[in-house]
């Protein structure tokens, strides 16, 4: 005679348990993939949200430029006479300029006068020595200025990005120009204490004139070719954000000054 097996049953609250814990680890791991999925959701909704102060501030900053400029030119066009547009240039540098809204984002602008500073690209040696030796001794400033030179019309400035430049009587050469101050430090032979405290009255952005009536006596010191009662360019500097943002875009804009109009030399632009 066959036994039969007599099945074995388990007690509820056994199979309870299991089920609770299966029960646990899938809220964990929901849990899990529900964070993740959070936290995506905030990365690309900040990744949004800055690529959106981003652009609004770009925007801001170049409808800065423009209005100066369409300001700056309707301004020239109606001057009453010479004078009128002499004091009216003369005073861009030095005048106050509000942040203004724009929409969703906001623009500040200012206007630098390049032609009040030394061109560090087009002064000779011997007239930047001369600025230099008021921030050092003249052996220094004469070796800084040496250094200057033969970076800018170093023999591989061929190459590249460069331009044909006159001195004095002597044939033109073809030099590189310098694109910032802050390149001179890296220069060699350079004395950098110098160049930091003469910073204030050298530029990269002028033609190599000076403007007689707004450049410092530092300046007038080491001036050289032709002297002016106006500005020849204008820098204008706008810098652009979102509101609430802390991204903030600027664009330093030089333009020449012809006659009534401003024409466009340089655009540089960078986040801050």
């Amino acid at each position: 005679m066959t036994r039969r097996a007599i099945p074995v049953c388990r007690p509820r609250s056994a199979r309870r348990g299991v089920a609770l814990v299966l029960v646990l680890w899938l809220v964990v791991i929901l849990g899990g993939l529900g964070a993740s999925v959070l936290q995506a959701a905030r990365t690309s909704s900040a990744l949004a949200a800055n690529v959106r102060a981003s652009a609004v501030a770009r925007y801001a900053a170049e409808s800065g430029i423009a209005a100066t400029v369409a300001a700056v030119e309707r301004r020239l066009a109606t001057a009453s006479d010479t004078l009128a547009r002499i004091a009216f240039l003369n005073g861009l540098a030095s005048a106050a300029h509000d942040s203004i809204a724009l929409g969703e984002g906001r623009v500040a602008v200012a206007i630098s006068d390049p032609s009040a500073r030394l061109d560090v690209n087009a002064a000779p040696q011997i007239n930047l020595a001369t600025l230099l030796s008021h921030f050092t001794d003249v052996g220094r400033a004469t070796e800084t200025a040496r250094s200057i030179r033969q970076w800018i019309e170093r023999p591989s400035s061929t190459e590249g990005d460069g331009r044909m430049q006159a001195f004095g009587n002597g044939p033109s050469r073809f030099v590189t120009p310098i694109r910032s101050l802050e390149e001179l430090r890296h220069l060699p032979g350079v004395d950098v204490q110098a160049l930091e405290r003469a910073a204030p009255y050298l530029t990269i952005d002028g033609d190599g004139t000076i403007n007689r009536r707004t450049a410092p006596d530092t300046v007038m010191s080491a001036a050289f070719g032709e002297l002016r009662d106006e500005p020849s360019r204008l820098v204008i500097i706008a810098r652009g954000w979102h509101s609430g943002h802390a991204l903030t875009h600027e664009i330093q804009a030089v333009y020449a000054v012809s006659g009534t109009n401003l024409v466009l030399v340089h655009w540089r632009e960078r986040v801050l």
